[in-house]
């Protein structure tokens, strides 16, 4: 092992320093995320497939600071929870500190009746779930997808079928 002398000591711990400030305000690049299961790992490869038929190269990661805002999503997917202003202060909560986040991935709202519909459905076919995405959103999420840099999704079964839901945002806020 190198023995280090008094400057460069010193340099290294300035920058571990500056490194240091940099993520106590938020400003620091964020570290993907591994993901948790190999569900969701399929899912992000299918999601990164699709962006990339559409010509997007801006990378994706999963993040967790979105693990609640997808957990809420889920539950009003699911019927466990009402889309009421509780839900929609809770959601407020759990995408604060996050900028350009889209409305949740998987899920279709119908404006007029309030009918809401899983549409993503899990398959471990990465190619197949990639190729269906287009298919099972609309033009909004479509644009979601392609712009967001931060994911996170979650895999379920509902009603013996499995899908999944995923809340994505263009990045995180910088905060001194």
């Amino acid at each position: 092992m190198k023995k280090m002398n008094r400057r460069e000591f010193l340099a290294l711990s300035g920058a571990s320093v500056a490194m240091l400030a940099l993520a106590a305000c938020g400003g620091a690049p964020s570290t993907p995320v591994v993901p948790t299961t190999g569900e969701e790992a399929k899912v992000l490869e299918a999601i990164k497939k699709y962006r990339a038929a559409a010509g997007v190269e801006k990378p994706l990661a999963l993040d967790n600071g979105l693990k609640d805002a997808v957990e809420i999503a889920v539950k009003i997917a699911k019927g466990e929870m009402e889309y009421d202003e509780k839900a929609s202060e809770a959601l407020g909560k759990a995408i604060d500190g996050y900028i350009d986040v889209g409305a949740p991935i998987g899920i279709a709202f119908d404006k007029d009746t309030g009918i809401k519909m899983l549409v993503c459905v899990y398959s471990e076919d990465v190619a197949k779930m990639a190729q269906n995405l287009s298919l099972q959103v609309d033009e909004d999420t479509k644009e979601n997808l392609k712009s967001a840099s931060l994911i996170a999704i979650q895999v379920f079964v509902y009603d013996g079928v499995k899908y999944w839901v995923a809340v994505a945002a263009g990045g995180k806020k910088l905060t001194p």
